[in-house]
């Protein structure tokens, strides 16, 4: 027993051990249509039943709206939001719900999802798909409407059926319904005749219909969807408003239109279609593609409405074995139920008024404190959302605010903001004022569902702040608006936001074209000591050449290697620099030596450049041997980057460079000049990276445009910060202060 026991064990082992735990399954529903449109609410439900289980399953629904919305820059957007929204999201299956969802993943769903396995339903024209698509990776349900069927019954119900009236719309997906009941009528074999009325509007429809002899016709309903002030409503909402008022029979192929709407037909049911698409794609998921069809036709039944029979006295007879009868005869309860309720209701009603009388004061008591108590939970609501409410009565001439509106504009109360019909406007900024009156006008002309404005609003300090505004009428008298309500919210930061992200982007963009002139410049820099370099380097090769000539010649070889080896140094100096490389090391030094040092090395710039300009070096009295605790390299770059720029931009005269103690911790280094200067508007952005203030200048002085950003990021990393003085054709200084110690302290 026990060696069976250790054998059950080690199974148990074994199976736990080589069954992991299954993978969680993404996927996506992609809807053709909105939320709230039946057919694609049960497609949705039936998915998402078939998908319950959290643990393996994670769906995810979207509505693309195509009813709706069906330009090519909706779908262009709609690509956009998507890719956006699913870059964190990989998929392992798509499901699509009717044509234009479809067509979608045939376009764009590659690029935002990859080549996953796609799911179809409710697709009429399989065919045109089969041909171009992969039918390994893509298959599904086909939606076959049987409009055959549907009209065949149809003339067995109404044995004087002459003409059908086929209503359509302007939807995508008319024209291929209405090409398929073309070529079920004309395959009926039925003495038949059609009539297509296509509209936009329920009025157009309304029009159409009462213009019409309806004896001996029928309505096919094949699609529905009016412009309802700018949206397409409900097929069975808009179709039940149209045809109450008509006697006349109405057929369709779907399921939602039943019942109270059409007498039947063979129809459709999105809840199949969504339920077979889980079902194909469970099996897509378990790799068993391979052995399925490219699609399966949808199951439909022959769906009549008892109540619609009755109304056109149809004969029963008529109707096929196999059917679904709704809205059937009722029992006594729900034949009276209407009566039997209100004798209920007025018993309850006697019931309760009697109770009522001994109660009345106490519940008056708890309504009044309930209605303050909903009123200080709206105000708290409003005040935490830091929202304010005002309501206009035009009639009465009143002007309601709440305190958070005079919060918003800096007041106490609304007593003390005292804002009236007759002063109302002077609150808005003039030159926003235009805007918030054409947000009233078009809503008032019904242009608009609401009242929507961004304006600048005065506040108590006399300042301008951003706010939104939004309302609507909500009471008219003789087409005359009366009474205006609404809301208003401070979005003063938000404004600043955009404005500092706009800022952003131009100086991100301004930052863009300074690199590209600055690549150029700098390939041109390299290239003017490259080409010396190697138009000197083949002069010497050369056997022509006296000795004093190719002295000369070696002597422009390495000027020009120099110049070339300082762009080097620069630039690896501003890499450093950006990238946070570049260390400073401090040590004790002579600041003298140092000063002596960049002495020697301006007079011989002075002298190859061949200018009349004399350098001073001022030293402090009495301190010859100035020792301080600094990075002696850099402070000596920063010093001769300086001294360098001086030399250039100054013709003659003379060049001063001298030192001060702010404190024993600060040294303030200035480097004066009697050169060209600086305009006013370059001072601000000649320290900025890749800017050589005027570029007129930069081309006839030559320069990369890095020496005075190296020294300004060189002096901050050294604990100060460097400035310029100039005026245009009278010299520069440049002050720039250090963090250090000084010998007497360091003593």
């Amino acid at each position: 027993m026990l060696c069976v026991v250790l054998s059950l064990g080690g199974l148990l082992s074994f199976v736990m051990a080589n069954n992991p735990k299954e993978k969680t399954h993404t996927l996506l529903l992609l809807n053709s249509y909105h939320r709230g449109f039946k057919w694609s609410d049960d497609i949705t439900d039936a998915v998402l039943t078939e998908f319950r289980d959290s643990t393996k399953y994670q769906v995810f629904v979207e509505y693309m709206d195509s009813k709706r919305f069906q330009t090519n820059g909706y779908f262009n957007q709609l690509h956009t939001l998507y890719r956006h929204k699913y870059t964190s999201f990989p998929i392992d299956g798509i499901i699509c719900s009717d044509n234009n969802a479809l067509d979608f993943v045939l376009s764009h769903g590659d690029s935002i999802w990859g080549k996953v396995p796609v799911v179809f339903c409710g697709i009429n024209d399989v065919a045109n798909y089969k041909s171009r698509i992969d039918t390994l990776r893509f298959n599904g349900v086909e939606e076959r409407i049987d409009i055959l069927s549907t009209i065949r019954f149809a003339k067995k119900l109404q044995p004087d059926l002459s003409e059908f009236i086929v209503i359509g719309d302007r939807t995508l997906m008319y024209p291929i319904f209405f090409d398929q009941f073309r070529q079920a009528i004309d395959s009926s074999g039925l003495k038949l005749s059609y009539k297509e009325v296509i509209v936009e509007t329920a009025e157009q429809l309304n029009t159409s219909l009462r213009a019409e002899d309806l004896n001996g016709k029928a309505i096919y309903l094949l699609s529905l969807y009016l412009n309802n002030h700018g949206f397409a409503r409900e097929m069975s909402t808009e179709a039940k408003s149209v045809f109450a008022g008509l006697d006349v029979p109405v057929y369709s192929n779907w399921d939602f239109l039943i019942p109270d709407l059409i007498v039947g037909g063979r129809l459709l049911a999105g809840t199949d279609q969504g339920r077979l698409a889980a079902n194909i794609m469970h099996r897509r998921l378990k790799d068993e593609s391979e052995s399925m069809p490219f699609s399966v036709l949808s199951p439909q039944k022959f769906m009549f409405d008892h109540e619609q029979l009755n109304r056109f006295d149809f004969d029963r007879k008529a109707l096929p074995k196999e059917k679904v009868i709704f809205n059937k005869d009722k029992g006594i309860f729900d034949r009276y139920q209407t009566e039997m309720l209100v004798i209920l209701g007025f018993l309850i009603s006697l019931l309760c008024i009697i109770g009522l009388l001994g109660s009345v004061i106490l519940f008056r008591r708890r309504a009044e404190r309930e209605l303050i108590e909903s009123e200080n939970r709206l105000e708290l609501a409003l005040e935490g959302a830091n929202q304010g409410l005002w309501d206009i009565d035009v009639k009465s001439g009143t002007f309601y605010i709440n305190k958070q509106v005079a919060f918003l504009l800096g007041y106490l109360s609304p007593k003390a903001l005292g804002v009236h019909l007759d002063n109302w406007t002077d609150f808005f900024h003039p030159n926003d004022f235009d805007h918030m009156q054409e947000a009233i006008y078009l809503h008032k002309m019904q242009k608009t569902p609401s009242i929507n404005s961004e304006v600048r609003m005065r506040t108590f300090d006399g300042k301008y702040k951003w706010i939104s505004i939004h309302g609507k009428i909500t009471e008219w008298e003789n087409d005359v608006p009366v009474r205006y309500t609404g809301s208003m919210i401070n979005i003063d930061e938000q404004k600043e936001f955009e404005d500092q992200l706009r800022l952003a982007k131009e100086k991100a963009e301004e930052s863009d074209r300074l690199k590209s002139s600055f690549l150029a410049n700098m390939s041109h820099e390299i290239r003017t000591p490259m080409n010396a370099i190697l138009g000197f380097a083949d002069l010497v090769t050369t056997d022509l050449l006296t000795d004093e000539e190719r002295k000369v010649y070696l002597q422009q070889i390495k000027s020009s290697g120099e110049t070339l080896l300082s762009l080097i140094n620069d630039i690896i100096d501003i890499s450093k620099i950006e990238s946070e490389q570049l260390v400073i090391i401090p040590e004790l030094f002579n600041l003298d030596q140092l000063l002596d040092k960049i002495e020697r090395m301006g007079n011989t710039l002075i002298i190859n450049a061949r200018k009349n300009i004399h350098l001073r070096v001022h030293r402090l009295e009495g301190d010859s041997a100035c020792f301080i605790f600094s990075d002696p390299m850099r402070l000596e770059q920063v010093l001769l980057n300086l001294l360098t720029n001086a030399i250039k931009f100054t013709k003659k005269g003379e060049i001063e460079i001298s030192y001060l103690y702010e404190d024993f911790q600060t040294i303030v280094f200035s480097v004066r000049d009697t050169g060209i200067g600086i305009a006013d508007e370059f001072k601000a952005i000649i320290f900025e990276r890749f800017r050589q203030g005027d570029e007129t200048l930069a081309k006839r002085f030559g320069g990369n445009g890095l020496g005075l950003t190296i020294s300004r990021s060189l002096v901050k990393m050294l604990g100060g910060d460097i400035q310029v003085q100039s005026q245009l054709g009278k010299g520069c200084v440049f002050t720039f202060t250090i963090r250090t110690v000084k010998n007497e302290v360091l003593a």
